[in-house]
């Protein structure tokens, strides 16, 4: 992927050394897996900034990187930064807004805090991240946004986020410009989609319906351009997947090309060719199952013998380092929260009955660590890096980490050798992306804690062999359905609204939503795009989905005439709205969860399709 990015960046700055805009966009389906790579994608920014600086045809503007990502994890504007960063100066923590998204350096390596972000005024307002070591060629500032006013000012060659974000298309007129549809730049030439196979489910639906949008804010042309636009190069990666070329012709409306090809050796690549035992790691599996206890029982006696036999292994620090840390994985919270206790507790009295039976000191448990969504986005990055620590270092290793899926892509720590699988994962994919964490460099040990009391982990427990010697012949097939009836009922007006906004340039203000009736004309053009999408990707609902957009249209077009006041969105007066977010039209007895009247309620992000109750407990008085 880094090698790409490098390619097109550079060969477009050799034929134009002027060249202005994003380039490329890589997309990710998981917060831990965007900042895994956003560390990896800034040291190769800073590796091409320093090539363009000792070669003067590259071009005087700076390569740089963008993280576009939710409020959850960055601020979205420099005020929200200013506030953040005085918040962290006082030591307060922050749940999410939070700036400080890389705490290493990515050319020295230094350790970077609040201290290193400072909002700078020259030469634009900018949020700015020094090194600050004098030896350090950034030491005055990498080239790195976190900020989304920094990102949409700057246009980035390269935007690093996560496919949620573009749900934004139809909130934020800003988002235009980072496909050059205001005329200055040149448009994406580069989609980079890792772990395709998160793309599937009513993720996928979502994610299919507004990739219509950013197919056409890449390739349809507008009066402004001064050059021809073409369909960005889509190149999506994944290692676990069945039936991709169905998926990905229903997501993305392209056929599917494997690369590299097949060769005369199937074991040998254009990537890869095997490697012996001793070179690089393995992982052996094991299945542990006992009828005549509980679930929970078993956890807590396996976890104390491989935690105790971790610090039991002869050798030095170097030997015992990869299974120092016990990654212990999750298929829901609720065990884990109890496994979380089971750890705290009884593993630690435990390991006192396994060191006493074997003559050993017994191991001293000190940090259990968590990595779920329950984890606030600023924590993230720090315990990833926590993960990092070698044991024999200034600081010690985590002994416990227990997660759920959040880890099963993109943690890439070789270091790690040692996992616990509480119960079979539904799905073998999973199961395949979440045990490969472990192993990578040195050989690794899975251990899957079977609940006999379950049917289906009994009966992957008795064909435990089988079944791992031909793993991948279990991987599920994907599927999306982008625009099946209930996809459209979720997403298909803010595809329209999003579309409209990045193509009919007067109607891409927030203030110019009352104006449909006057550009009538370009609204049924892209109706029409979206109707020519249907027809490719499931032909069976484009009549359904051309009578939708007919009626969307058509409200939307009274409603404006109707309203010389109405904008896409409107905190004041929401009667006087396009669109509002979900939650606010479940709390508002004024607003019709419905796309027959507006305001319409429209998506902010692909995955919380669904509302959340709260429930209060109300303490009961006795009455005298």
């Amino acid at each position: 992927y880094l090698g790409l990015v490098a390619f097109v960046i550079l060969l477009r700055r050799i034929r134009n050394s002027a060249a202005y805009g994003v380039a490329v966009i890589m997309r990710y389906t998981l917060r831990l897996l965007t900042i895994q790579q956003f560390e990896r994608a800034s040291m190769l920014m800073c590796s091409l900034e320093t090539v363009r600086k000792s070669n003067p045809e590259l071009g005087s503007r700076p390569f740089s990187i963008g993280l576009w990502v939710g409020a959850g994890a960055t601020p979205n504007s420099l005020r929200e930064a200013r506030t953040s960063l005085k918040k962290l100066a006082r030591g307060e923590e922050l749940q999410e807004k939070n700036p400080v998204q890389l705490t290493q350096c990515p050319w020295c390596g230094t350790f970077l805090d609040h201290e290193n972000y400072k909002v700078a005024r020259m030469p634009d307002e900018h949020l700015n991240i020094a090194c600050g070591t004098s030896s350090c060629d950034f030491r005055s500032g990498l080239p790195v946004h976190v900020i989304d006013e920094d990102v949409y000012r700057e246009r980035p060659e390269l935007i690093l986020g996560t496919v949620d974000k573009f749900a934004m298309m139809a909130w934020n007129e800003n988002v235009g410009k980072l496909f050059a549809r205001d005329g200055k730049g040149t448009p994406p030439e580069l989609i980079i989609q890792d772990e395709l196979h998160l793309i599937s489910g009513p993720l996928g639906s979502m994610v299919g319906l507004y990739e219509t949008a950013v197919d056409a804010a890449c390739s349809v042309p507008s009066i402004h351009d001064e050059y021809n636009r073409a369909r960005p190069k889509v190149i999506a990666s994944t290692a676990t997947i069945r039936r991709a070329d169905e998926q990905i012709e229903a997501v993305f409306a392209r056929s599917a090309t494997l690369f590299p090809p097949p060769g005369i050796d199937p074991d040998e690549s254009f990537f890869a060719e095997p490697s012996g035992k001793d070179e690089l790691g393995t992982r052996r599996y094991v299945g542990v199952m006992a009828s005549g206890t509980s679930h929970a029982t078993l956890l807590v006696r396996v976890y104390a013998a491989l935690l105790q036999a971790a610090k039991d292994i002869d050798g030095d620090n170097a030997t015992r380092d990869p299974y120092w840390t016990l990654l212990g994985y999750f298929n829901s919270l609720r065990v884990l929260g109890s496994a979380n206790l089971q750890v705290e507790g009884d593993v630690r009295e435990r390991l006192g009955v396994v060191s006493k039976r074997n003559g050993t000191a017994q191991r001293e448990l000190k940090t259990v660590n968590e990595l779920t969504s329950r984890v606030p986005s600023s924590e993230i990055p720090g315990r990833l890096k926590a993960l990092e620590r070698k044991l024999g270092g200034g600081n010690a290793p985590d002994d416990v980490v227990l997660a759920t899926n959040m880890i099963s892509v993109g943690v890439d720590i070789d270091r790690l050798g040692l996992m616990t699988v509480m119960g079979q994962p539904q799905a073998s994919a999973e199961y395949i992306q979440a045990t490969s964490r472990v192993g990578r460099q040195h050989p690794g040990l899975v251990v899957t804690i079977f609940n006999s009391a379950r049917s289906r982990d009994r009966s992957h427990y008795e064909s435990f062999r089988p079944f791992h010697q031909s793993l991948y012949r279990a991987v599920e097939a994907t599927s999306a359905t982008p625009f099946a009836a209930r996809a459209r009922d979720r997403g298909l007006h803010g595809v329209l609204i999003a579309m409209t906004r990045l193509l009919v340039g007067e109607l891409a203000g927030n203030d110019s939503a009352h104006l449909a009736a006057d550009y009538w004309d370009d609204l049924i053009k892209v109706g029409d795009l979206i109707s020519e999408r249907v027809g490719r990707v499931a032909p069976d609902e484009q009549v359904a989905t051309d009578d939708e957009i007919a009626a969307l249209l058509k409200v939307w077009a009274d409603e404006g005439e109707a309203r010389e006041n109405m904008k896409y969105q409107n905190s004041r007066n929401l009667q006087a709205a396009l669109m509002v977010r979900p939650e606010d039209a479940l709390t508002s007895e004024e607003i019709e969860y419905s796309q027959r009247e507006v305001p319409w309620p429209t998506l902010q992000s692909m995955r919380d399709v669904d509302a959340e109750s709260s429930l209060y407990q109300i303490p009961m008085r006795r009455k005298k």
